[in-house]
């Protein structure tokens, strides 16, 4: 009797795990879907104010005041009009240096060309693009250029940050960081002072103190490695986070209590399939001028 007991409380535990695991695979599913949908989100916005007029009449005028206000003025309504939080926008000149920052005026002139690879890519190809990059944050970038009679004039980026992602999944009672690998903070020099773990740095405002304590308590290199694990009543999701290079620069990192197993066939229904990775790549096309491009998501 004790021998098949334990038998069947092996089966059980087995069957839970495996359900467990399932769980996890549907929820990093959904986070890359609502990252993809970002992406696709941050993309449309950069196409859109790459044909407004008064920003190609800042460029022809080399008025970066009228750039500025301009920003200052369409940026609210964006906002407004798609529900989102966070949309900044940087202007670019035609050699990639920053010309205007839409949180910043005073700040301009630098070279981004040297260590932006999008704003690189952009000067090669001239075709719009959008990828998860690192800058001096690690967050979506949509770039597109900006033409005015068929010249090249410069470009444009819209930068969303992952927190409307971490909103959506906190919404379903599910906690959502990035972590990034701590050699890249020599680029991302603005994340410096955010919190460090076992050679990582969370990216995420939207996770509060006691959320980064109680995940660096229990958090390290080989678990991520492994994707999956179950602690102190959470379970762990992990899945590697590429670049516009398709580089890994750190990992997607979702948990949940495991009480949200009891609500499995709500919580499953509510999940998109499984999407593609982050790091393939893909072409769609994209209207400029009257002319047909394409679009590069990474």
């Amino acid at each position: 009797m004790l021998t098949l007991g334990f038998l069947i409380y092996r089966a059980n535990h087995n069957l839970y795990i495996e359900d467990a695991k399932n769980s996890v695979e549907s929820v990093l599913s959904l986070t890359q879907e609502l990252i993809s949908h970002e992406k696709q989100l941050a993309l449309s916005i950069a196409l859109i104010l790459s044909q407004n007029e008064a920003l190609k009449m800042g460029y022809v005028k080399n008025d970066r005041k009228h750039l500025f206000e301009t920003l200052q003025h369409e940026i609210p309504k964006l906002k407004a009009y798609l529900h989102i939080e966070n949309l900044e926008v940087q202007l670019h000149t035609k050699d990639a240096k920053a010309y205007v920052r839409s949180w910043d005026f005073e700040d301009y002139g630098d070279d981004l060309s040297t260590f932006r690879k999008g704003i690189a890519l952009l000067q090669q190809t001239k075709t719009p693009l959008v990828a998860i990059e690192l800058g001096k944050r690690l967050n979506i970038k949509a770039l597109c250029p900006i033409f005015d009679k068929n010249e090249f004039i410069g470009s444009l980026e819209i930068i969303i940050s992952f927190d409307e992602v971490a909103q959506k999944l906190s919404a379903k009672k599910i906690n959502f960081v990035i972590l990034m690998d701590k050699a890249l903070l020599d680029i991302g020099e603005w994340m410096k002072e955010l919190p460090q773990i076992d050679g990582y740095v969370i990216v995420s405002n939207s996770c509060p103190t006691g959320c980064v304590n109680s995940f660096i308590s229990i958090v390290s290199t080989p678990l991520m490695q492994q994707g999956f694990a179950r602690s102190n009543g959470a379970l762990f999701g992990f899945t590697p986070l590429f670049d516009i290079e398709a580089k890994q620069v750190g990992y997607i990192g979702i948990w949940f209590g495991e009480s949200l197993l009891k609500e499995s066939l709500l919580l499953r229904a509510s999940l998109a399939p499984r999407a593609a990775p982050l790091h393939v790549k893909t072409l769609e096309p994209a209207i400029q001028s009257s002319a047909t491009q394409e679009v590069l998501i990474r």
